[in-house]
């Protein structure tokens, strides 16, 4: 546990001068950190399938799942840096991170199914979304296609992460924090994270479409490298 600390440490401090270069700083600088803590999470998600290997063999899937995932999100940071200079890599960076949720999703169907009340959650949040998009009047243009994909992908992957940490299941018929499959304080991680995640792409249409706050770009970074982070912890053996 007190190597996850220090590993927590280091990479919350790297967001901190992220942030800071990416406000004020040069692009090449800010992308150099953005980078470096893409591959960090991806890191901590590899540890998590060796460390499972070697104390809990065989690796869970969903696992293996988890991690193709955050390596297609690390691609889709690369791309998201050019979000206002290049309408293309905009384009590629949103189906990686599309890619992303698919193999989360996928996982998390390995784990628990499917249930109807993923879709109502999902329901409820393009809702507020498309909401919050009509009061700003957000002009989508050419991109519209793709992110209402992607949307839909993000939204019903937060349901799920939420339905499959808290709603009992065969495996688990008590529920809350008790062991699914393979897992236990891991699901919630997981949710945790995937929460992080939804609101950071909320608060980052509101930046390209909407505002361009300093604030919102802080956050922003801030929440979505919180949820990848607890994404990739979700993975180590000692949440089991």
């Amino acid at each position: 546990m007190a190597v996850w600390i220090v590993v927590a440490a280091v990479y919350f401090v790297l967001l901190g001068f992220y942030v800071r270069e990416d406000l004020h700083g040069s692009f090449a600088r800010a992308t150099k950190l953005k980078m470096t803590l893409s591959s960090l999470f991806c890191a901590v998600g590899v540890a998590g399938i060796i460390l499972w290997s070697l104390a809990l063999p065989p690796v869970p899937v969903g696992a293996a799942l988890i991690v193709c995932g955050l390596f297609c999100a690390l691609v889709g940071d690369y791309f998201l840096r050019f979000i206002q200079l290049d309408a293309k890599k905009f384009n590629c960076g949103v189906l990686f991170f599309a890619g992303a949720q698919a193999f989360f999703l996928a996982s998390m169907f390995l784990v628990q199914g499917i249930d109807f009340v993923e879709f109502v959650i999902m329901a409820v949040l393009l809702v507020a979304a498309l909401v919050l998009m009509k009061k700003q009047n957000w002009q989508l243009g050419k991109a519209q296609g793709p992110l209402t994909v992607y949307m839909v992908l993000l939204s019903l992957m937060m349901a799920k992460a939420v339905v499959t940490a808290i709603v009992p299941t065969a495996a688990s018929p008590s529920g809350w924090m008790l062991p699914v499959g393979p897992w236990r304080v891991s699901y919630v991680l997981m949710a945790s994270g995937a929460v992080l995640f939804w609101i950071s792409d909320l608060l980052l249409g509101i930046w390209n479409y909407h505002s361009r706050k300093n604030a919102i770009t802080a956050w922003n970074s801030i929440t979505y490298f919180t949820g990848t982070f607890l994404i990739a912890l979700s993975l180590q053996p000692v949440f089991a």
